[in-house]
């Protein structure tokens, strides 16, 4: 498992882009879409980058240590002109430590995707993935 980026260096880059900036730090990425963070993994999985479409995305989150947790899961997309939105798919609690929530959307061929979780007012992202 990967270490999260350290918390000196969030804080310092957060207080040098302005108070207004929320610092999500990134998962580690994996051949398979997925990320490491310091108690689980997050992950984001279904359609196709590179091709206009509408697809199922999955994000998934697995706890790996401690009790059940409330999660929020999404995705962001972005391209040259749009750094990044997001797409809030919904709020859950882990069930033996996995949660995962599903929505169809459009994506563009020009675009990268990447997941979401938003855990105590922290946000948590996998790598991107781009075409």
């Amino acid at each position: 498992m990967h270490a999260v980026r350290p918390l000196g260096v969030s804080i310092a880059l957060a207080a040098i882009l302005g108070s207004t900036v929320t610092f999500a730090p990134a998962a580690s990425a994996t051949p398979a879409g997925c990320g490491d963070l310091s108690k689980g993994s997050l992950c984001i999985k279904g359609g196709k980058v590179g091709k206009t479409d509408s697809f199922t995305w999955r994000v998934r989150y697995v706890r790996h240590q401690g009790g059940e947790i409330k999660v929020k899961l999404g995705s962001q997309r972005k391209n040259s002109d749009i750094t990044a939105w997001e797409l809030w798919f919904g709020t859950k609690k882990t069930r033996n430590g996995v949660v995962e929530l599903r929505r169809k959307h459009e994506i563009n061929k020009d675009e990268c995707i990447r997941g979401v979780m938003e855990y105590k007012s922290k946000v948590y992202v996998t790598k991107w993935r781009c075409p």
